[in-house]
């Protein structure tokens, strides 16, 4: 995350938008997973008029990064000129223009959440995530799942670097 040289103003004035946030809604379905999300309109629902009440603006963009990724950058900018920024680098399920847009998609609304604090209704508090079913059990896993990964000199498959040269230039603010 990078920042303007000083934040003060900033951070009181997301200070107050969070003290009034209301969680994002829960309205999308993935039909994949058989579950629900909040997906991008409604989560900028759940903190436009509060970010502009309290002199705050969201600004997004995105550049094409190495090994089919997108990277998507989101900065909170205040009224005072202060700013905080972050930088999300989506892995490409497609490499077509669907694939693109998807994956820009999803980092505006991670990044987007992320910056400003944004949690969903009924989060599951990474359940669904875990091993574990909704009475707090583990549930049942396959013996393969057991098994300790041979560890090797490589990086996580999938896992993507992201430094400078990758990128190619970044503007100057």
């Amino acid at each position: 995350m990078n920042k303007s040289e000083s934040i003060g103003n900033l951070a009181k004035s997301l200070a107050l938008v969070q003290a009034s946030l209301a969680p994002a809604k829960r309205d999308s379905t993935n039909p994949f997973f058989n579950s629900t999300y909040a997906d991008l309109s409604s989560v900028w629902e759940s903190c436009r008029e509060l970010l502009a009440k309290h002199g705050l603006s969201v600004i997004q963009g995105n550049s094409i990064g190495a090994n089919n990724t997108v990277i998507v950058e989101t900065i909170l900018a205040h009224e005072s000129g202060q700013w905080i920024q972050s930088e999300l680098c989506m892995p490409l399920a497609k490499n077509d223009p669907q694939g693109v847009g998807s994956a820009i998609t999803y980092g505006r609304r991670y990044g987007l959440a992320a910056i400003v604090g944004i949690v969903a209704d009924d989060d599951d508090d990474g359940n669904a995530a875990s091993a574990k079913n909704g009475n707090g059990h583990i549930r049942p896993t396959s013996q393969n799942q057991h098994q300790r990964p041979v560890p090797t000199n490589q990086p996580p498959r999938g896992s993507v670097p992201v430094n400078q040269s990758q990128r190619g230039p970044v503007p100057v603010r």
